[in-house]
C-alpha cells in the first residue's frame, strides 16, 4: 500500500469520529442546559417549569441579565441592574405551540413596572413565515422564521424577525429592518452543552 493511499484511508477513518465529536445539544439533551455564544456575548439556557426557559446573558461591558421567556420564543420578564421588565399575558399561551408553517398568533398583554400604566393593552403578533436551516459551528438546526410585531394599542412599536429553534426552544438570531437597505442580523455563532 502506498503512503498516500494509507494517508487517505486514515483521514477517511477519522472523519466520522470528528463529525460525531461535535457537541450539538438536541431536544433530548437541551433540558440539561446549553450555552450559545457570539463575540461579546454568552447566554446560558436552562429549562424551568412548564414552557418557561431561563436565560442568563453575559455581555461585555454590561451587567448580567436574567430573562424568563415563553419556550424561548418571546420574553416574559427581563432583570438586570439597569432594567426590570415584566409582561403579563392576557391571552391563552397554550395555543401557540407547537408552531407550524404559516401559523399566526396574537397575544394581548400588559407590561408591568413602576412607570408603566397598566390600563393600556399591548399586543405581540407572531407569524411563521417559513422554515430554514441554521448553522452554529458544526451543528445545524431547523428553525422557523417568525415575524414579531409589537403594538401599543394601535401604534406599532417594534418589528423584527426571529430565527427560532423549536428543538432547543431558543431564538438563535434576530433580523432587524428586514427587506430594507438597513437590514442586519444579530446571531449566535457557537453552541455547547452546559457543563455545570
Amino acid at each position: 500500500m502506498t503512503r498516500s493511499r494509507f494517508t487517505l484511508l486514515l483521514i477517511a477513518a477519522l472523519l466520522p469520529a470528528a463529525a460525531h465529536g461535535a457537541d450539538c445539544p438536541s431536544a433530548n439533551t437541551a433540558d440539561k442546559g446549553f450555552v450559545l455564544e457570539t463575540t461579546g456575548a454568552r447566554s446560558e439556557f436552562r429549562k424551568a417549569e412548564g414552557p418557561i426557559v431561563k436565560t442568563v446573558n453575559h455581555f461585555d461591558g454590561s451587567p448580567r441579565q436574567t430573562v424568563f421567556s415563553f419556550a424561548g420564543l418571546f420574553d416574559l420578564a427581563r432583570f438586570s441592574k439597569d432594567e426590570q421588565y415584566v409582561m403579563h399575558p392576557l391571552s391563552d399561551l397554550s395555543r401557540i405551540l407547537p408552531l407550524k408553517k404559516r401559523s399566526h398568533a396574537n397575544i394581548a398583554f400588559v407590561p408591568l413596572g413602576p412607570i408603566e400604566p397598566a390600563d393600556t393593552r399591548w399586543s405581540l403578533e407572531l407569524t411563521v413565515a417559513g422554515q430554514e436551516s441554521f448553522s452554529l459551528g458544526e451543528c445545524k438546526y431547523k428553525v422557523f422564521r417568525i415575524k414579531q410585531v409589537t403594538k401599543k394599542g394601535d401604534e406599532q412599536i417594534d418589528v423584527l424577525s426571529v430565527l427560532y429553534s423549536p428543538e432547543l426552544q431558543a431564538t438563535l438570531a434576530k433580523v432587524y429592518d428586514e427587506g430594507t437597505a438597513d437590514e442586519f442580523t444579530v446571531r449566535y455563532d457557537r453552541i455547547q452543552s452546559l457543563t455545570q
